[in-house]
């Protein structure tokens, strides 16, 4: 996230009244992000014609399209779409990432079929935050608050490669929303270049994978000091609901492939304990025999 907008927003002064509002709209916007971040990558696509049309023909939605490959010649992640959008409730700087994998031989329509589920859901993503910025405007003012003492939220939506090799590419997509509060989310890519498919943890780690990650997760939990210990909601949880995505969890686990190959786990702010502990990430140890 921009270091200058942590600084800008730190001390933002918000109205008493205004918590409720404001926390309503968070779990709303919660509510729905979560049944969207798992979705698989060639699920339907839902249509936001609107939306897409408004960035490719408003002049205050206009993107640039680079070919900036960073993997080598093999599997490529660039820059698709960079834009900028400022309004009284927002301000938004979003880069979009596609892959470029033309290079391998009959691959390029898994390419493009990847490429358009990660725009579709990054500019779905980007137009609830910007709906979720007029809710918040509408709040404060219906609250008593100065609409030219409103502070924007700002919007920051951009990508980290996480791994690659011959085989497999591996990189993050995040959005950040800054108001009074932080609120982020994340969007793992797991690519197996050969076929397009999505690489899972039990890829990985063989069909034990669960009691595995389950058996690792816990166990580096209980290396945290105390007073992060008593920050966990290890007491009421069931990690191993958590680690399988079980129906009914309100957060997911996600995870991407580090420098060596190996899965880190990552569990959501408020996921495995307190926010103060923020987003939870968790190196695997692949066993022998599976690497």
């Amino acid at each position: 996230m921009n270091d200058r907008w942590r600084d800008v927003y730190e001390n933002i002064p918000v109205p008493e009244e205004l918590d409720s509002a404001v926390d309503a709209a968070i779990q709303k916007g919660r509510r729905r992000s979560r049944r969207r971040v798992r979705t698989g990558f060639l699920a339907p696509l839902a249509a936001c014609a609107a939306f897409v049309l408004m960035l490719n023909v408003n002049a205050a939605f206009a993107y640039a399209v680079y070919d900036i490959p960073v993997l080598g010649d093999l599997g490529r992640v660039f820059t698709f779409r960079e834009y900028r959008e400022e309004t009284d409730t927002f301000i938004a700087d979003v880069k979009i990432p596609n892959v470029e994998a033309s290079d391998l031989e009959g691959n390029a329509a898994w390419a493009d079929a990847i490429n358009e589920t990660i725009t579709d859901t990054m500019e779905r993503s980007v137009a609830e935050s910007v709906e979720r910025a007029e809710e918040y405007y509408k709040a404060y003012v219906e609250t008593g608050g100065d609409p030219e003492e409103f502070h924007q939220m700002l919007i920051d939506v951009g990508y980290e490669l996480k791994y690659s090799s011959e085989n497999i590419l591996s990189f993050m997509i995040y959005k950040c929303e800054t108001l009074a509060t932080g609120y982020q989310e994340n969007y793992y890519y797991n690519i197996d270049l050969k076929t397009g498919e999505e690489i899972t943890l039990e890829d990985v780690l063989g069909p034990d994978w669960a009691d595995i990650v389950t058996e690792q997760v816990e166990a580096q939990l209980a290396r945290f000091p105390e007073d992060q210990k008593a920050m966990l909601f290890t007491d009421y949880l069931n990690v191993r609901d958590l680690v399988e995505n079980k129906e009914g969890s309100y957060y997911q686990m996600g995870f991407y492939l580090s420098g060596e190959g190996a899965p880190v786990v990552v569990f959501p702010k408020y996921t495995l304990g307190a926010g103060a502990l923020g987003l939870l990430e968790f190196p695997i140890t692949v066993p022998d025999g599976n690497a």
